[in-house]
């Protein structure tokens, strides 16, 4: 039995293949293998990866709730410190209300007490012209200036 040429082509091609496919086979195995261990580590690593993001998501959302605590509590004591503040400086300002009516009150009484005095002082000085004159004009001289003298000692006195 004789084979064609083309037969015997045919039996070298699947031959070769054969032999070939075997230690390609086994090389392509290999590749693939190194392959999948390698996309095995990466998905591994990302799974880690994805962890830590996950927890540095529920880490960074726990100082989140906890930030806007502290803001919240923040926001309240000032707001109770702005209501002391002006509290106090209403209460300030009752006082210095308080303060300048007394003052302009102190200061009506003693120019009121200053006018009186005043008042006493030229009425003073009136009656002792008035009493000057009557004494020159009803009165000796020797009399009036004993009566004078008197008259004025007693005003100063009495002031």
């Amino acid at each position: 039995m004789e084979f064609s040429q083309s037969t015997w082509v045919a039996i070298a091609f699947v031959t070769f293949f054969i032999i070939v496919g075997r230690k390609g086979f086994s090389v392509l195995t290999n590749i693939l293998d190194k392959r999948k261990d390698l996309i095995e580590n990466e998905i591994k690593e990302a799974n880690k990866l994805k962890e830590q993001a996950q927890d540095e998501l529920n880490s960074s959302l726990k100082k989140q709730k906890l930030m806007i605590t502290e803001i919240e509590n923040i926001l309240s004591e000032a707001k109770e410190a702005a209501k002391k503040i002006k509290a106090d400086a209403e209460l300030k300002a009752t006082e210095v209300v308080k303060r300048k009516e007394d003052q302009a009150k102190q200061k009506i009484n003693a120019s009121q007490t200053e006018i009186i005095d005043q008042i006493k002082d030229i009425t003073s000085k009136a009656i002792i012209l008035y009493s000057k004159e009557y004494i020159k004009t009803s009165i000796d001289k020797k009399i009036s200036k004993d009566i004078f003298s008197k008259t004025t000692k007693e005003i100063n006195n009495k002031m």
